[in-house]
């Protein structure tokens, strides 16, 4: 239905509230600002693996508040 960018970004604007500032920064850099996971990881002073394990429970987070919305 959507790609992936899209669908991310349209939950992280909905489900923002949800977030910490962390997964929040990390979404927002690289979904919306299109920073690359090592310009993050530079950022941030941490690893290229930090950044992608965070951003990808981010996503499975922002994945499981919309099947909870919709399901409940």
């Amino acid at each position: 239905m959507f790609d992936k960018t899209t669908r991310m970004n349209l939950l992280f604007d909905f489900y923002e509230g949800l977030l910490t500032e962390k997964q929040k920064a990390y979404i927002s850099l690289y979904y919306l600002d299109d920073f690359s996971l090592g310009e993050i990881a530079e950022e941030f002073e941490v690893s290229r693996q930090a950044v992608y394990d965070n951003i990808k429970r981010t996503e499975d987070s922002l994945e499981n508040y919309e099947k909870k919305t919709w399901y409940a």
